[in-house]
Formats: structure tokens, C-alpha cells, sequence
């Protein structure tokens, strides 16, 4: 990355006068960042973009190694859609992950929009509760599915599990988590106001 970033910073600070920042990854990153509207004009802006797509994907890859997975989300958030939505890793643009729903194709998330996703998902739940006058059924993730919507190693599941003591059942030989439990931890630990750590 710091060689592919530092040959085009080189480029763009040879054609601007402007002096190159320093041999790490965001200061090369912030810096071709301000100088992205002299590069876009330069004859080479394709290759540019070529590179850094190949890097980001390379970088995801990392983070998220392994086949794509499937994992069934639940009932679409759209109104008036009675689709499913299907969670698959490295399906989206550049390698991220989405949520698509099965019925209509403009129903998407990427995992970036994951989180104001499940919002939606545990409102419409809070009010068909609420409408029935009951409090909401327990739902149970697999372990690969928590690992999956919430970008944690499998092996941190089952540790997070045992530490925060998360509700679980059994079903078949497999174990299952609350969902309640497994977002208190997980969705906090994504904002920072959680416990658990990585």
C-alpha cells in the first residue's frame, strides 16, 4: 500500500510543487485525497483508480478472508415489500458486504449501512409487539451469523458469549445466542460504549 500510495503522492507532487507527506498509509491517503481533483485530470486518473480499487479490495480480503457467505436477515424494512432480506459477504461493490432483499433488487445495504439497518429491523419488531399486546419472541442467531452481521471472529463470538453470558438454546448440537444479548454487546461495542473487547 505505502509503495502504490507514495509512487502516485510522487506524481502528484511533482506536477504540483507541493511537498509529499510522510511514508504511511492515511497521511498518503488524507494527502491524494486533497490532491484528488489535479489527479482526476491527469491522463493516468484511470490507472489511479484502477490501483486503489485493487488495494481496498486486497485490504478488505484481509479484514474479511474466506468464501462468501449467506445468512437469511429476516423480513424486508421497505413498506409494502414482502421480500427477505439475505445477508452475503463480499457481494457489493469493491468486496463489501450487503444486505439485498430477495423480492426487490433496490432494497440494498452495504455493511456500512448495517447498523441503521438493524434500527429499523428492532423498531418494526418493538411496534408489532406492541400491536399484539405481547412482548417480542426471542430470536436466536447462530454463532456465523453474529460473526457474519457483525464483522467479529467466529472465535470472538463464542468468547463474548461466555463472558457477557449471553442466553443461548440448543437446537440439533448447535448453539444459538439472544439477539437482544448478542446487540447489546456487539452494537455498543461498535460505537465504543461497550465492555467487550476485541
Amino acid at each position: 500500500m505505502i509503495t502504490t500510495l507514495a509512487s502516485w503522492a510522487g506524481l502528484a507532487a511533482e506536477s504540483s510543487g507541493r511537498p509529499g507527506p510522510e511514508r504511511t498509509v492515511p497521511a498518503l491517503a488524507r494527502w491524494l485525497g486533497e490532491e484528488l481533483p489535479r489527479l482526476a485530470a491527469h491522463p493516468a486518473a484511470g490507472e489511479l483508480s484502477k490501483e486503489v480499487h485493487r488495494l481496498a479490495t486486497a485490504a478488505r480480503r484481509v479484514v474479511s478472508p474466506g468464501p462468501t457467505h449467506r445468512a437469511a436477515v429476516g423480513s424486508c424494512v421497505e413498506p409494502g415489500c414482502d421480500g427477505r432480506l439475505v445477508a452475503t459477504t463480499g457481494a457489493g461493490p469493491g468486496g463489501l458486504g450487503e444486505i439485498r432483499c430477495d423480492s426487490d433488487g433496490a432494497h440494498v445495504w452495504t455493511e456500512y449501512e448495517w447498523s441503521r439497518l438493524r434500527r429499523r429491523l428492532a423498531a418494526r419488531s418493538a411496534v408489532r409487539a406492541g400491536a399484539a399486546g405481547s412482548a417480542p419472541a426471542t430470536r436466536w442467531l447462530a454463532p456465523q451469523d453474529v460473526s457474519l452481521l457483525w464483522r467479529v471472529p467466529l472465535g470472538s463470538v463464542y468468547r463474548l458469549a461466555s463472558e457477557q453470558g449471553w442466553r443461548r438454546e440448543r437446537r440439533g448440537g448447535r448453539s444459538y445466542y439472544d439477539e437482544q444479548d448478542v446487540r447489546r454487546t456487539l452494537d455498543g461495542r461498535l460505537t465504543g460504549r461497550g465492555s467487550a473487547a476485541s
